[in-house]
């Protein structure tokens, strides 16, 4: 029998859900296939109404139930799973999600390689379409924006080697839980977007390291984003921006910034949502007195730069927003401008924290 038959001693489950009927059972007997004991999963129901997470606890009494009685979207549920978590490893997952018999075991086993490790990520592919990838290889654009180069390519695209990568998406992590910590956790004022960015970017930037294992698999539903997400997505990539960069990058930025500023707001305008844009920026405005303690507790856990952690590639956008082939093609004579800016800044950027 291998190593990986046997569920890790030292890895717990919390599962996410809010008002996931339609999913979170297949989600709890997915894990409950990895051999993980009904003791070690732990159900962090964000107010849910629709009777899923009793079905699945009366189901498996012995699943450990947290209850948070107001929705503030994931990210508090995420903090508790990982705060309260009885094993110093914790595999952090959505309600939509179905993981593979041998990801966590395998994913364990490659966080084992090096100290350093402190998050494992399995390739995350779209539930509907096994074969086709959801999330791989992703990080953070100079801009603040998505980079998701894998997005819907086949799975045998992504090849088989490991990968140290800059940013995760939380749908379905293997977090080192003192790692999280030290980093201040999620971001509960984001509710969503950029959440898992901004984690995933602070616990690089401190040094440690995520490792993407092309044979970790997970199965996560895709579902096209609301527009009611614009808000969170403007407002919390700005918060990240000037929470996360070090001044001098934002100086050297500010000339691109500003140009995709104006094109993020034209764009919008046309697309009939330009009063979300500017309530996004006065959300902004109201996080700003927090600012200065938020930039001092990122500098305290540094130990990377800018230079080392931004990269421009072809950026991740709606498709609804860039439907038009006079738009997608605008996007990539964009993304040139951005990549030739960004090697002209490059060298400019602080080499140290």
């Amino acid at each position: 029998m291998s190593h990986l038959d046997d569920f890790p001693h030292d890895v717990s489950v919390a599962v996410v859900a809010h008002n996931a009927k339609r999913a979170l059972w297949t989600t709890i007997e997915s894990v409950l296939a990895t051999g993980c004991p009904p003791p070690r999963i732990t159900i962090v129901d964000v107010a849910s109404t629709d009777g899923s997470v009793e079905e699945a606890t009366r189901r498996v009494p012995q699943i450990r139930l947290r209850r948070l009685e107001v929705n503030r979207g994931p990210n508090p549920g995420r903090n508790i799973g990982l705060r309260e978590a009885p094993t110093p490893y914790v595999f952090l997952m959505d309600a939509d999600v179905i993981v593979d018999p041998q990801t966590v075991q395998r994913l364990r086993a490659a966080v084992d390689e090096d100290p350093a490790i402190a998050v494992g990520s399995p390739v995350v592919v779209h539930r509907d379409r096994p074969d086709l990838i959801q999330y791989a290889d992703t990080g953070f654009h100079f801009i603040c924006e998505a980079v998701n180069p894998y997005l819907d390519r086949p799975l045998a695209d992504r090849g088989d080697a490991p990968k140290n990568i800059g940013t995760a998406s939380a749908s379905a992590l293997l977090i080192a839980r003192d790692a999280a910590i030290e980093v201040g956790l999620f971001d509960e004022r984001y509710f969503m977007g950029k959440d898992d960015g901004d984690f995933t970017h602070r616990l690089v930037m401190a040094g440690h390291r995520i490792v993407e294992l092309p044979q970790a698999l997970v199965h996560h539903s895709s579902r096209p984003r609301s527009a009611w997400l614009f808000y969170y997505q403007i407002r919390n990539r700005w918060h990240v921006i000037l929470k996360n960069y070090q001044t001098r990058t934002i100086v050297l930025l500010l000339p691109m910034l500003a140009v995709h500023e104006l094109l993020q707001a034209a764009l919008l305008l046309l697309t009939g949502h330009g009063l979300t844009y500017v309530k996004a920026l006065g959300g902004l405005l109201a996080m700003l007195p927090s600012l200065p303690a938020d930039r001092a507790a990122v500098a305290r856990i540094r130990k990377l730069a800018d230079r080392d952690l931004l990269r421009s590639d072809p950026i991740v956008a709606r498709d609804d927003l860039t439907r038009h082939p006079a738009l997608r093609a605008g996007k990539r004579l964009y993304e040139r401008l951005l990549t030739s800016y960004w090697r002209l800044i490059h060298p400019l950027l602080r080499r140290s924290p």
